[in-house]
């Protein structure tokens, strides 16, 4: 495995550090495109799928998407249901709500052979998924470093990568199981886009449905305003550039603190001939100045995160927000929010669900978000928080951050 710190020095020289390149222009006026990411156009989806050049490894990725959808669906029936709190009133315990830690409601469960018997399966399956991308790229490396190599310093839009960067310990791990992670392999954009289309999302994704909704479902500042845009924690870039189709006039921006994945992220807005920035920045430490955007957004990056970090970014967040501008949260739901409380169930399966994320697809701070008041964090930050919200495609209803005008 590649070194997580040095993974960037490996890649090419030409890698080493892009400039910003030219300066962003904001719009002078709001254009804002609708598009319908459920019932999209022949040339819309053509846009926005990531399909192998091989017929071997295509077939490959389908029959691990076909892998997770099965035991999704198999495991979680009616009859697996009341199998299992017939397993668990024979044991004396609760089919409800408990106060069980998480741990022990796994070890508990995992006497269960059809719990235990997903969850091998699922591990498995996610391993499959990871691999048959791994290998795709990573058999062709020459090609796909050279296809990089020749969109860092070209345009639409820009690349800043920084090698140098001295990444905090919590962004140094395989999230999801990815090999390598987001910093420790330099096809992690890649890897990431391919299984997150093809099978990570089970057929819910394949033309960046999930992505699509997020940005076209985020409310404007009440001035209707929308001049910059932040994608943090863009990961591979697939909200970022979501956001640039729906406000074609406005500079958006992606920031991760996975430099492979800003890469790629730039490399496909390339393709897509969309003006673009992505930097390799710190979510707690931006660069930018006060009150430059009129939105920010993330999805699904304070699960991925320290408690210690979460209190940093949301300042952070605050100071980069101009007055009256939003900021647009997607992640799984936590505490603080009504709306989405009763999802946290806390029976003893699901608890044993949780930790089984947890542990065995490295999610090391899952957990402590969960447990989080997310409302009340942006709150103590300064913001005016709406529930109110609807989207499709996101992991929970989305928790909108308003800065006070």
């Amino acid at each position: 495995m590649l070194s997580r710190r040095n993974a960037l020095a490996t890649t090419s020289a030409a890698a080493a550090l892009v400039a910003a390149g030219t300066e962003a222009k904001a719009a002078t006026s709001t254009v804002d495109v609708t598009i319908d990411p459920f019932n999209q156009t022949s040339a819309q989806k053509e846009l926005h799928a990531a399909r192998f050049n091989r017929l071997d490894q295509e077939s490959l990725m389908s029959f691990a998407e076909g892998f997770k959808r099965w035991n999704a669906k198999d495991f979680s029936g009616r009859d697996a249901r009341r199998s299992k709190n017939a397993f668990l009133r024979s044991k004396g315990l609760p089919t409800g709500k408990t106060d069980l830690s998480y741990e022990e409601c796994f070890n508990i469960m995992l006497e269960n052979q059809s719990f235990a018997a997903k969850i091998r399966l699922n591990r498995s399956a996610q391993a499959l998924m990871w691999d048959r991308a791994f290998r795709a790229f990573h058999g062709e490396a020459d090609k796909y470093l050279a296809l990089m190599e020749e969109t860092d310093n070209s345009g639409p839009g820009s690349l800043e990568l920084n090698p140098d960067m001295d990444l905090p310990d919590y962004t140094c791990h395989e999230i999801h199981a990815q090999p390598g992670g987001f910093v420790g392999d330099p096809f992690a954009g890649w890897v990431y886009h391919w299984a997150l289309t093809q099978a990570f999302y089970q057929a819910r994704n394949e033309w960046d449905q999930v992505h699509l909704a997020i940005a076209q479902s985020c409310p404007k500042p009440a001035d209707g305003e929308v001049r910059r845009i932040l994608d943090m924690g863009c990961g591979s870039g697939l909200s970022t550039t979501a956001y640039k189709e729906r406000f074609p006039n406005a500079e958006v921006w992606g920031i991760e603190v996975g430099g492979p994945m800003v890469r790629y992220a730039h490399y496909a807005a390339v393709q897509k001939n969309l003006d673009v920035h992505f930097a390799q920045r710190l979510a707690e430490d931006t660069k930018f100045p006060d009150g430059y955007f009129d939105i920010v957004s993330d999805y699904i990056m304070f699960h991925e995160v320290t408690e210690e970090a979460a209190t940093k970014i949301v300042p952070e967040i605050f100071r980069i927000l101009r007055p009256g501008g939003v900021f647009n949260h997607s992640d799984s739901p936590t505490e603080g929010n009504p709306e989405v409380a009763r999802s946290l169930r806390k029976t003893i399966e699901w608890k044993a669900r949780r930790w089984e994320n947890h542990r065995h697809n490295v999610e090391p701070w899952a957990l402590d978000y969960q447990h989080t008041d997310f409302p009340g964090l942006l709150r103590s930050a300064g913001f005016e928080v709406d529930l109110s919200v609807k989207s499709k495609g996101r992991r929970g209803p989305p928790v909108i951050g308003i800065k006070p005008a």
